[in-house]
């Protein structure tokens, strides 16, 4: 299955059911086949809420005649696994950097870049075109169509050295790897 075919498709029967698709990979395990789907609330950003079990069995639920519909076979072929992103979720458009801005990321490119192909550092800030981070106080700019992935890197997040041109993370405060709101005791 062409999983690109599948990507703006699914997007839109998601948003429906009120949740982002932030990513989907077919994996395998064993001899068996799976779409994976990360997913998030739709303004997820701004309302903080986790996605739960509960929030996976409505999707699995809302996709499932759906994809029997839209895409016939495809669940002979593989089975339908919903996750949500967890901590160290997967970083793929510009927003998704731009939502963790002063977070530690890991990222692997495609090929090497100037001699590098895995890198650690902290999130400046990402347009249509690239990435920047900075790894180790240096500045660098990743080009997204060369990433392969990407993921925050929450629980390395404490003992690496901190940013020296990153800003704080918007909105949040980092303590040991979780996000909090300002203002807001556990």
């Amino acid at each position: 299955m062409d999983l690109k075919k599948l990507q703006n498709p699914l997007e839109t029967q998601l948003a429906r059911l009120g949740y982002e698709l932030v990513l989907v990979e077919a994996a395998a395990q064993g001899r068996d086949k799976v779409l994976r789907l990360f997913v998030d609330h739709l303004g997820a950003a701004e309302s903080g809420r986790p996605v739960t079990l509960d929030d996976c069995v409505a999707v699995n639920e809302g996709l499932l005649a759906w994809l029997d519909v839209e895409f016939p076979g495809l669940r002979e072929e593989m089975g339908l696994e919903i996750s949500s992103p967890g901590l160290d979720r997967p970083l793929v458009r510009p927003a998704h950097f731009e939502r963790f801005r002063g977070r530690l990321c890991r990222i692997q490119t495609t090929r090497p870049l100037n001699g590098q192909k895995r890198f650690k550092g902290w999130i400046l800030g990402a347009d249509a075109e690239s990435v920047q981070i900075e790894e180790d106080g240096a500045l660098k700019t990743v080009p997204l169509a060369e990433i392969h992935k990407a993921r925050l890197a929450p629980f390395e997040e404490e003992g690496a050295p901190k940013p020296k041109f990153a800003p704080a993370a918007a909105g949040r405060a980092i303590e040991g790897g979780a996000e909090k709101s300002p203002g807001k005791e556990d």
